[in-house]
């Protein structure tokens, strides 16, 4: 029997479960993978919004990764909500120089527009650090604005090269063309444009940035090129949006990769 595919999840747990640490599980899970987690921190959160936060401590977020990492083979690793410079830097000492894919989602902004401004220390440390380490970092329009301290550019080429220029070895942006979806990855050589998924208006995006990121993580350790990881994980990723918990929550309603998945599968984008 073939052993499965396991991805350690670093991020924080969401209180709804549809996005972070929980989130991840469920996008591992359906992607037919294992997740292992380091929970960095724990949010008090809902569909409407983050009411208070709290960051572990970086001594137990060390021992929690040391423990996966010493009794379990890891294909893959996705970095998610990390809050303060002194836990990025923590992330890229113990991640730098290992073999397997590493995929940094840095969460700033999200897609219906909840703000989790880090300090500037721990941008720094984003852009220092975690860049250089991460196989591939996967912000969306506005975190790559603020990844790249441009807040005035648009232009999804000229983002992501400027990204790249602070270390990043490949850069993937999410909904990089908001008028017409899509992501945009730049594999430090060459510009690929993502072509848009089937548009939706099912308001379930709570957790879409988390979950597209955990599918990219998965689908390179199951061997995929970046190109065919990125097309697979957003084609994916809009299925799981258009086929989300809309029952779920009062506000923005959480994404389904298991149904998405199911839907696809079907011939049912």
């Amino acid at each position: 029997m073939t052993a499965p595919i396991v991805c350690l999840s670093v991020g924080s747990s969401d209180s709804s479960g549809g996005a972070g640490i929980q989130g991840d599980v469920k996008a591992c899970t359906a992607m037919g993978a294992y997740c292992a987690t380091a929970v960095v921190g724990v949010t008090a959160q809902n569909t409407r919004g983050v009411t208070a936060r709290f960051a572990v401590p970086p001594d137990m977020i060390a021992d929690q990764i040391a423990a996966v990492m010493d009794d379990i083979h890891i294909h893959a690793i996705k970095v998610g909500t990390v809050w303060n410079a002194e836990i990025m830097n923590l992330l890229a000492d113990r991640f730098e120089g290992l073999d397997v894919p590493i995929v940094f989602d840095p969460v700033l902004k999200t897609s219906s527009g909840s703000l989790f401004r880090a300090d500037e220390e721990a941008l720094d440390a984003a852009r220092q650090r975690m860049l250089k380490v991460a196989t591939v970092v996967t912000p969306n329009l506005a975190e790559a604005q603020i990844l790249a301290d441009a807040p005035h550019v648009h232009l999804p080429s000229v983002l992501a090269e400027i990204v790249s220029a602070r270390g990043a070895r490949a850069v993937l942006i999410t909904d990089a063309e908001p008028s017409r979806g899509g992501d945009w990855l730049y594999d430090g050589r060459h510009h690929h444009p993502i072509p848009a998924a089937k548009r939706h208006t099912t308001g379930c995006e709570h957790g879409a940035g988390c979950a597209h990121s955990t599918i990219l993580a998965v689908l390179l350790a199951q061997g995929h090129d970046l190109l065919s990881a990125a097309t697979q994980a957003h084609q994916v990723a809009a299925a799981a949006v258009r086929h989300g918990a809309f029952r779920i929550g009062t506000r923005d309603h959480p994404v389904d990769v298991q149904a998405g998945l199911a839907h696809l599968a079907e011939g049912r984008p």
